[in-house]
């Protein structure tokens, strides 16, 4: 599976990749070319010069005598091109093997005739490297004498030049600086897709108006999409929480009515239905503050929260415990982070009668275990469960129904910390609530 935000899926790569290909496209397409094309015209002017000196050559020595034609050929040599004569067969090159080779021998054939089949080329190269490439040779003479050459350099024969390595590491400063600007131009798009992620976990977060013109458009789409939405939902935020707030007064009213009726089944079935209201209230006010709550983050030492609940829910006559160290940190609002513990016990004890609370040090995160020991939920009813005011046991009664807002409220103070909540059954039965917060860096 995909994993999102990964770099070989993201935008830049994938521009880059286009952009490096296609320069490597491009300078392969050009040694092509320079090796069909430049190198071609090189070798063929080359060809063509050797040829017109050994034809004048040739010409030259035959008019000489025998005992003279040594002479002749040392005085048309020059520092560029030996020239010598041999009654004999020398013991230079042979016939070329080389198939380049042999094609230069052939073109230098076609452009001076009189050279005769029998020209035999080869690559003389020396340990000295200024003559790792001096062109040699020698052909058969009318007279069945040899004249024989060196040239002080040799054809390309389609090898590669300075030039091609100047191209190659210009196509690499390309490719360099094709990286550094895609790198640079993609920027505004990563911290526009950073702070995206930040939006719905609180208060309307700017996004910085910054980069070209198309990201500069969708930032500032966002900051107004940002604040229309802010502005209704805080709008009935605190229309809901108006009217929360306003029947706490009838509450309390039916409360001072109700101690005037004789204790009976009735006073007490009414007294459990103003509790119920009272919880729905309180629970309604705290969703509601949840998005507004100023407490500050600060570094917690969450194993001492924990261990407070589960003394204080033992000292309730209620089956929790922890199991963890005595020691472990987060970044948390304490106030809200232990009202969120508090009501993953407070279900859990509700439904599953007995809570084991565990706490796992990660290298990089903190893992609080809440464990049950009731029948736990149905895998389809694990997203719904987060749902506000939604009740997954269908009883009205507030021992066993609740409000609903549980599981809300922890999962909205888990995530506005940094961690994440989750729900699932153990395998041995029962239910687990999982929350995992990143760990503070050290110092």
């Amino acid at each position: 599976m995909r994993r999102p935000g990964s770099l070989a899926h993201s935008l830049e790569a994938r521009t880059v990749a286009v952009m490096l290909l296609a320069v490597l496209a491009v300078h392969g397409g050009a040694l092509l070319l320079y090796r069909q094309s430049a190198a071609a015209a090189a070798d063929e002017a080359f060809a063509r010069q050797v040829a017109n000196q050994l034809s004048l050559a040739r010409d030259a020595v035959m008019r000489r005598p025998p005992p003279e034609r040594a002479a002749e050929a040392q005085a048309l040599s020059s520092p560029h091109f030996e020239i010598g004569w041999s009654a004999a067969r020398p013991p230079g090159p042979g016939p070329a093997s080389d198939s380049a080779l042999t094609a230069f021998r052939d073109r230098m054939a076609a452009i001076e005739p009189n050279l005769g089949p029998g020209l035999m080329l080869a690559m003389e190269g020396g340990e000295d490297p200024l003559h790792q490439r001096d062109l040699g040779g020698a052909f058969r003479l009318p007279d069945g004498s040899f004249l024989t050459f060196r040239s002080a350099h040799g054809p390309s024969l389609g090898s590669v030049g300075p030039w091609a390595y100047l191209s190659t590491a210009m196509a690499i400063l390309v490719g360099v600086a094709a990286v550094i600007l895609m790198h640079w131009i993609a920027k505004p798009l990563r911290d526009l897709a950073r702070r995206t992620g930040e939006i719905g976990y609180g208060p309307p977060i700017p996004v910085p108006e910054a980069g070209p013109d198309e990201t500069r458009g969708i930032a500032r789409a966002l900051n107004a999409m940002q604040g229309r939405i802010h502005a209704g939902v805080s709008e009935r935020i605190q229309a809901l929480a108006a009217v929360s707030h306003d029947l706490r007064t009838p509450i309390a009213r039916l409360r001072l009515r109700l101690d005037a009726v004789a204790e009976n089944t009735e006073r007490t079935a009414m007294a459990a239905d103003l509790d119920d209201m009272q919880a729905m209230v309180d629970s309604t006010l705290a969703y509601l503050r949840g998005d507004a709550d100023p407490e500050p983050r600060q570094v917690t030492n969450v194993a001492s929260v924990l261990m407070g609940i589960a003394d204080a829910s033992a000292d309730a006559g209620r089956d929790v415990a922890y199991h963890g160290p005595g020691r472990a940190l987060a970044n948390v609002r304490p106030v809200a982070f232990r009202c969120a513990l508090e009501n993953l016990v407070d279900n859990g004890v509700r439904y599953g009668t007995r809570v084991r609370i565990t706490l796992l040090v990660e290298e990089a995160a903190l893992v609080v275990r809440v464990d049950d020991g009731g029948p736990g939920i149905a895998p389809e009813d694990v997203a719904r469960a987060f749902e506000p005011f939604t009740r997954l046991e269908g009883s009205r009664n507030r021992n066993t129904g609740g409000t609903g807002l549980g599981l809300t409220i922890a999962r909205r103070s888990v995530e506005a910390d940094g961690g994440t909540l989750r729900l699932g059954n153990r395998p041995g039965g029962g239910l687990r609530a999982e929350i995992r917060l990143p760990r503070p860096a050290p110092g």
